[in-house]
């Protein structure tokens, strides 16, 4: 007993030891709890972190697209439009009849075949089905395989793939044309072959696409394309005045191609 009286009694070692390895235990349990809610909210802000990097180099891809299209866009301006020419001018073909001649032009590619776009009346005097299809390099045998006298188009297929000439009008998807947009004509004017001429969009209606850029005969057929190349028209008209005439494009949908 103490000296009030009350009795106690002493806590063996081995006790002690028990109760230190007890208290231990509780601690690095604790201890561990709390790393492990540690690691989870690292593990948490880590994967914020990525979310947050991948959204940035989905963004700067973005940036870096639209940054290059534009020193792309300002790099063809400084060049004019010699380099689209060239590369428009090899889709470009003369097309020859007993009759005379015309233009035409490699619009799509189907089953081994080249389709090339050009003018009804400039076909009027084939010799039967079968045109010359000439370009710098080659000629060809071409089967009028289409026509629509009522808009002044028809479409020749040639065998096979001439070399470098891509289609032009492989989709056939088209722009809105707008009055004061710029138009690239392609052709052969009285046979002279790979002419190029520029201008505006004078008027555009449903049925026709009026330009002040030049034509003359032989121009018949060829395209009328925007400044990247797109093709907005067929030549079917024009020659005096600055007053030419296209064919809305789309219009080759309605008789002469599944669009």
């Amino acid at each position: 007993m103490d000296h009030y009286g009350v009795e106690t009694r002493r806590l063996s070692p081995v006790a002690v030891m028990g109760a230190l390895l007890l208290l231990g235990a509780v601690l690095l349990a604790g201890l561990a709890l709390m790393r492990a809610r540690e690691v989870a909210s690292l593990r948490s802000d880590v994967s914020s972190l990525e979310a947050s990097v991948a959204t940035l180099k989905r963004s700067n891809a973005a940036l870096t697209e639209r940054v290059g299209t534009t020193e792309r866009g300002l790099a063809e301006k400084r060049a004019g439009i010699a380099p689209l020419a060239k590369r428009v001018l090899r889709s470009v073909f003369t097309i020859e009849t007993a009759g005379g001649l015309g233009s035409g032009f490699v619009a799509w590619r189907e089953n081994g075949s080249t389709y090339l776009v050009t003018a009804q009346h400039v076909v009027d005097d084939a010799d039967g089905p079968h045109v010359r299809v000439s370009r710098k390099g080659g000629s060809w045998l071409g089967e009028v395989v289409g026509s629509d006298q009522r808009h002044d188009l028809a479409v020749i297929r040639i065998s096979g793939r001439p070399a470098g000439a891509e289609p032009l009008w492989q989709d056939p998807r088209v722009r809105a044309v707008r009055a004061g947009d710029q138009l690239l004509l392609v052709g052969s004017p009285f046979g002279l072959e790979g002419t190029v001429t520029t201008g505006v969009v004078s008027r555009v209606t449903r049925k026709e696409i009026q330009t002040d850029a030049a034509a003359n005969p032989g121009n018949s057929g060829g395209p009328a394309l925007d400044e990247r190349g797109r093709v907005d028209g067929v030549l079917v008209s024009g020659g005096g005045q600055n007053i030419n005439f296209a064919v809305p494009v789309q219009l080759v949908c309605r008789e002469l191609r599944d669009c």
